[in-house]
This record gives structure tokens, C-alpha cells and sequence, in this order.
């Protein structure tokens, strides 16, 4: 039987901006993704070769089965499989639910990469990620497996590199509801995309839905209060997590013991790539 440990990768959003919306109420949006390289851990056990490609999910009771995003990737994929095998997937969630680290997303993404080899479907990289695109908007992100500029509703993908050495990751214990955010009356939908070479800097990095969260969420304020005047602090795509870049290693392990004392902080670095075979380290 076959059993295989693959990293789920976290996600931020270096800057998230609205610059409109399209007829069918889908947002368009311009963002930098950093992947990073902690996540969740995933494991695959083969249950058996010749099986009628059943999915089982263990790690997860919180997600009915219906929002499941691991479910509904192999649902996607299921008509496609030449070798249906049977699978136990057990998910060690470190990623925070409503957190805007991708979780969900990430882990929609691992499964499809892993079944399109597994149950030989035979998809390409386009496909693939197109039919990731169908899950969710931050899905093809975590498909193509490295950082990008996404452009329409995500789906539209530039890979980029940026310059994001040590990344801070601050997590107050709460969640975020990404639809509420998404259709709140004080959103600003209007912006005006930057030039791609103005994402390379660091002073562009804003997030549209930072005020909104500081405006409804008191724990993320308190955090942020409590940092500001320390570290670069700034909002992950449409959750609750704040993170800090920094250039110097001594400088980020600094900031984290002092986070330590407020949140949850974990210090990590950025992911260079990957493919649906790597290994959690």
C-alpha cells in the first residue's frame, strides 16, 4: 500500500487590491501571493489499488463533508480517474480556519495534484488549474505551486519572486467570514491596478480589507495596536492573520519572541516551489 506525507502549504497576500467587479458580482482583483513553507501536513494511505475512487477525509470534523474542499476535489476529478483507488486522507491542520492563509485552498489543491498522478486522469498543468479555478478562487495559486501576481478573480497567474526573506506570522484566536468582508457595504471595489513593477516594492503592499478588519474585528485591532509601533505589520488576504517581512534573520527572531507575548507567532520563510510530491518537512 502506498502512504505519502505532503506539505499544504500557507499562503499571504503581500497586497490585495479591488479593482472592480465584474456583471456576475465576482470581485477582480489584483494580488501578490508569497507561498510559504509551513502548512499543513497531509497524509495519503491507499486503502486499495482497485477501488471505486473513494475519499475519506479524518482531521477535519469541524468541515461538513458538502464544504469540504479535499471532498470536493476528488469529486471534481473522480469522472476523469483511469485508476480509481481508494484513499484515507488525514489532514494535521496547523493552518488557521478564516485565518487568509489558504488553508482550505491548499489543501484542495495538494489533493488535486495528487489524484491527477494517482488515479491517472491524465490532466495537464492548464487543465489542472483550471479545473482548480472551478474550487475556488485561491485554488490555482496553490496548484501552480509558486509565488505569482494573480490578476481577474485569481485565476490569472504570474509567477513572480519577491523579496519576502523572514516572514512573521501573527494569528489572534479568531475568524474571519471571507463572503461577509466581500460583500460589505464599506469595501472600496474601485481601485486602480499598480504597475507590476511597483509590487516589488514594499511601500504598495496594501490590503483593501485592512480598515474593514480593524473596523469588525477587535482581536486582530488589539494585535495590531499592540505591534504596529515594532514591526511592519499587515493583513493577510481576507482573514484575521497579520504578518511582518523582515531582511535580517536576528531582527525577524527578535520580533517573533516579542509577538510571542500577544498571539500565536510563528516565524518561517518563503516557498520556492513545488511539486505534488514533496515531502513535509
Amino acid at each position: 500500500m502506498v502512504t505519502a506525507q505532503l506539505l499544504s502549504p500557507a499562503k499571504i497576500n503581500l497586497m490585495l487590491r479591488i479593482v472592480g467587479r465584474r456583471d456576475d458580482g465576482f470581485h477582480l482583483l489584483q494580488t501578490c501571493f508569497q507561498l510559504l513553507n509551513w502548512g499543513d501536513q497531509m497524509t495519503f494511505d491507499c486503502q486499495q489499488q482497485a477501488g471505486n475512487g473513494k475519499i475519506t477525509v479524518q482531521g477535519m470534523p469541524q468541515v461538513a463533508a458538502a464544504n469540504n474542499l479535499i471532498s470536493l476535489a476528488a469529486d471534481a476529478l473522480r469522472p476523469l480517474a483511469q485508476v480509481p483507488s481508494d484513499w484515507v486522507v488525514s489532514v494535521d491542520k496547523r493552518i488557521p480556519m478564516g485565518g487568509g492563509l489558504g488553508g482550505g485552498s491548499s489543501n484542495a489543491a495538494t489533493t488535486l495534484k495528487f489524484l491527477n498522478q494517482h488515479w491517472r486522469c491524465g490532466l495537464s498543468p492548464p487543465a489542472l488549474l483550471s479545473l482548480a479555478a472551478q474550487l475556488g478562487a485561491d485554488v490555482p495559486i496553490f496548484v501552480s505551486g509558486q509565488s505569482a501576481l494573480a490578476t481577474g478573480i485569481g485565476e490569472v497567474i504570474t509567477p513572480r519572486s519577491f523579496d519576502t526573506p523572514h516572514v512573521l506570522l501573527l494569528m489572534p484566536d479568531c475568524q474571519i467570514n471571507t463572503a461577509a468582508l466581500f460583500g460589505h457595504a464599506d469595501l472600496t471595489r474601485d481601485q486602480v491596478p499598480l504597475p507590476e513593477a511597483w509590487l516589488q516594492d514594499s511601500a504598495f503592499w496594501i490590503n483593501d480589507f485592512f480598515p474593514l478588519v480593524l473596523q469588525l474585528q477587535p482581536a486582530v485591532k488589539r494585535l495590531y495596536e499592540a505591534l504596529k509601533d515594532h514591526m511592519p505589520v499587515r493583513l493577510s488576504g481576507t482573514g484575521s492573520t497579520l504578518f511582518a517581512v523582515f531582511a535580517d534573520a536576528a531582527d525577524a527572531a527578535k520580533a517573533s519572541q516579542l509577538a510571542s507575548a500577544h498571539c500565536r507567532a510563528i516565524l518561517v520563510r518563503p516557498l520556492a516551489g513545488m511539486t505534488n510530491t514533496d515531502s513535509f518537512a
